[in-house]
């Protein structure tokens, strides 16, 4: 794989199995960082940014929409593993109900808590009672759909009881935290799921409005990242991973393969090189003028990135 149209670019080559990646392992060491999948990702999309938020560690400006996700990640975790656990909560709009009326109280209590969020101007126009219908919109469909598959994988006697069908639906983990100190990089993955066949699949939820009919190049390492975290957690290799697009009731999934799991070393290795060659100064960390740069915490301040691309 080579990263293109970022400002670090470096070759992956993918072995037929994994004697290359052990082998090499053996005299190579990280960086002194720690990486996630969100902090390669940042790397990736601009150097600049990555050394304000990792290395300088400038304070950061917060942003409602990530308190908005983990408030519904919170949530969904919750309808699983304590509210409703078992298919004969799933007969009546209980769930959806419940999660309605435990976001809204989450977001008032924000609200109060947290009021210069819900400050427009300074917040570039994020408007917060749109967020709030937008997001309980979202539970009401994901709590809804769950209840739909039961029915229709009974009714098509796909699962011989409703029991069956919840199980197969029901995630087997919910936020599952993930080290490995071989590669020093830690993941959160939301879902964990097991099919019939008990094929593993691993699920990550998104919030936002970004949609298409292909996968974000970011979110793509995610996913692979995730699965590596998870076979050197487990020993199992995932048979997918996919995004769950909660705004949209879609579902994007990767195959994974052991060219996969090679790819994501490579990339967590790559990374980890890449920040041991260039160390702490601020000079070695350029910054990539884009259009995302207008949501970027440090944008003006202190970062000064030019003409944006239109």
């Amino acid at each position: 794989m080579k990263e293109e149209n970022n400002s670090v670019s470096f070759n992956v080559t993918i072995g037929d199995d994994d004697t290359l990646n052990t082998v090499e392992l053996d005299n190579w060491e990280p960086s002194d960082m720690r990486l996630s999948p969100s902090k390669i990702n940042l790397f990736l999309q601009c150097p600049k940014s990555f050394y304000y938020r990792y290395i300088a560690k400038l304070p950061e400006k917060l942003s409602l929409h990530l308190f908005r996700g983990t408030i519904v990640h919170d949530l969904l975790e919750i309808i699983f593993t304590q509210k409703f656990k078992y298919a004969s909560g799933w007969r009546t709009d209980e769930p959806a109900e419940w999660a309605v009326l435990e976001f809204r109280k989450r977001w008032t209590k924000l609200k109060t808590e947290k009021h210069w969020l819900f400050d427009m101007e300074k917040n570039g126009g994020l408007d917060g009672d749109l967020m709030e219908r937008e997001s309980v919109d979202l539970l009401i469909n994901f709590c809804h759909r769950v209840q739909k598959k039961v029915e229709e994988l009974t009714d098509w006697k796909v699962a011989r009881t409703r029991d069956m069908a919840f199980n197969q639906l029901k995630p087997k983990f919910a936020e599952m935290r993930l080290h490995n100190k071989e590669f020093k990089i830690m993941g959160i993955v939301d879902v964990v799921v097991k099919d019939f066949e008990d094929n593993i699949s691993i699920i990550d939820y998104k919030t936002s409005k970004r949609y298409g009919s292909w996968l974000p190049e970011d979110y793509y390492r995610q996913l692979i990242i995730y699965s590596l975290l998870y076979y050197e957690e487990t020993g199992v290799k995932p048979k997918f991973a996919g995004i769950n697009w909660l705004r949209y009731d879609d579902l994007y999934m990767v195959h994974v393969t052991d060219d996969t799991l090679s790819e994501a070393r490579e990339l967590i290795k790559g990374i980890h090189d890449e920040l041991s060659q260039r160390g702490t100064d601020e000079d070695n960390f350029n910054v990539v003028p884009q259009k995302l740069c207008k949501w970027c915490a440090f944008y003006k301040n202190p970062c000064e990135p030019g003409p944006l691309p239109r």
